[in-house]
């Protein structure tokens, strides 16, 4: 029989992994920013599938805080009495609807990927909007000519990596890459819109 594990090495254990998936998240945002195309496939494979799949739900978590944060500030501003849990909810459900997006895409164009891969690309591709969400709730919407700028940067940044994600990390054909962006966008929104019709999300 096995003695019970050390309730300090189990959380120092913790403690470690979320540090080291700090770590990596840490790295990965400054490869994306420089190289989004070239330095995902790259990144992904040198973590491995198990690191990779904390990254990605990293960067999910990222999304979320940075979607809180701006709807709260945003919405202040207008005496909304909207629910903090309703904006976690929502924008968890578009993480998921976006990993969901990637499977269904993946087996679609019949790719040779993984779900840590999903989860991967679902983060990534949730990066950009994320520090679209800090940098407008941050200046605020007097700065609207510089958040439509960050905002077509953004745009760019997402499609790239969601193109490399589906070709490099996905194992779709170049020749159908291209398409399955437009499938994956598609299906996301589609997703997201069951996960509201289905009671997941309050009304």
């Amino acid at each position: 029989m096995n003695e019970k594990e050390n309730p300090n090495e189990v959380a120092s254990e913790v403690a470690s992994k979320v540090k080291s998936t700090l770590n990596d998240a840490i790295q990965g945002l400054k490869i994306f920013l420089i190289n989004p195309v070239g330095g995902l496939p790259v990144f992904f494979q040198g973590l491995g599938k198990e690191r990779a799949l904390g990254v990605g739900i990293a960067f999910g978590i990222a999304y979320v805080v940075c979607f809180v944060f701006a709807c709260q500030k945003f919405l202040t501003q207008f005496s909304s009495n909207s629910s903090l849990f309703n904006f976690i909810l929502a924008s968890a459900a578009n993480f998921l609807s976006i990993a969901g997006a990637s499977f269904l895409t993946r087996k679609l164009f019949r790719g040779y990927g993984s779900f840590q891969g999903d989860i991967f690309i679902a983060g990534v591709a949730l990066v950009p909007a994320s520090l679209l969400l800090l940098i407008s709730s941050l200046l605020g919407i007097t700065n609207v000519e510089i958040i439509v700028i960050v905002m077509v940067v953004a745009i760019t940044y997402t499609i790239l990596m969601i193109y490399t994600g589906c070709h490099k990390i996905s194992g779709i054909p170049e020749n159908a890459a291209a398409l399955a962006v437009s499938v994956m966008l598609l299906l996301s929104g589609w997703l997201f819109k069951i996960l509201i019709l289905s009671n997941i999300l309050p009304s």
